[in-house]
């Protein structure tokens, strides 16, 4: 019998995590996902259908420390263990210049994009450092690699996910755990589609292919991969 793993899946109801959680779920993971809105758990569990067994739902607002500790700690007492951390949780709001943006815009960036990976990878890291293992997947993009007009805000919170993922790549590259981004670009999905009707989406990046990278950097082949920001960009 194949010895069963655990995972995290932040983010786990949007349209990425959703099928990430989904791909984990075929290869035999239990997976926990926290969540914030009701709305998204119909269409979540239609998508993910009888695997909804392997599923813990755990409502968490990942901007909050005591919740976000909260929420690992009930993971671990239902399943012993976390193998897997992976950080799809996060959002853009773009469009506004640095000299108009609201502080109330640039904090909700900050802490939506950042704050949220950084309380997640705090938390699940002393467990895995106890068992000196585990795998660690954050959810960076292209717009973070330089400056974009109007795009500031996004592309700072997204630049602080790489270099956090990079720094616990360091502490933690001793310990048998590893800490990788991915830098994604366009995300081929419904609401993507909506808000740029005319762009050529067969140049976009479906979630399914970012879950098969997700999947490849958790896996034993991909022990030598530390503190690497992997480009997933599709053809954009």
């Amino acid at each position: 019998m194949a010895e069963k793993r655990f995972a995290i899946v932040t983010g786990g109801t949007g349209a990425l995590g959703t099928v990430v959680t989904e791909v984990l779920l075929k290869e035999g993971y239990q997976v926990a996902v926290p969540y914030t809105s009701e709305r998204n758990i119909e269409p979540f569990e239609r998508q993910i259908g009888d695997l909804k067994a392997q599923v813990t739902l755990v409502r968490t607002d990942l901007t909050v420390e005591t919740e976000v500790q909260n929420f690992v700690q009930t993971t671990l007492d239902k399943f012993g263990q976390i193998d897997v951390l992976v950080n799809t949780v996060g959002g853009f709001v773009g469009g506004i210049p640095v000299a108009e943006m609201a502080e109330e815009r640039w904090n909700f960036m900050m802490d939506l994009n950042l704050k949220s990976i950084f309380l997640c990878c705090k938390a699940v890291l002393p467990h895995m450092i106890e068992r000196k293992c585990g795998k660690i997947v954050n959810t960076s993009a292209r717009a973070g690699l330089s400056g974009i007009a109007g795009l500031g805000a996004y592309s700072v919170s997204k630049n602080g996910v790489r270099i956090l993922t990079e720094s616990i790549a360091e502490e933690v590259k001793d310990l048998g755990i590893n800490v990788n981004s991915l830098l994604v670009s366009i995300i081929d999905t419904p609401a993507n589609r909506e808000g740029m009707p005319d762009e050529d989406h067969s140049r976009w990046v479906s979630p399914d292919d970012i879950a098969k990278v997700i999947l490849f950097l958790i896996s034993d082949a991909a022990a030598i991969i530390n503190g690497a920001a992997i480009p997933v960009y599709g053809r954009a």
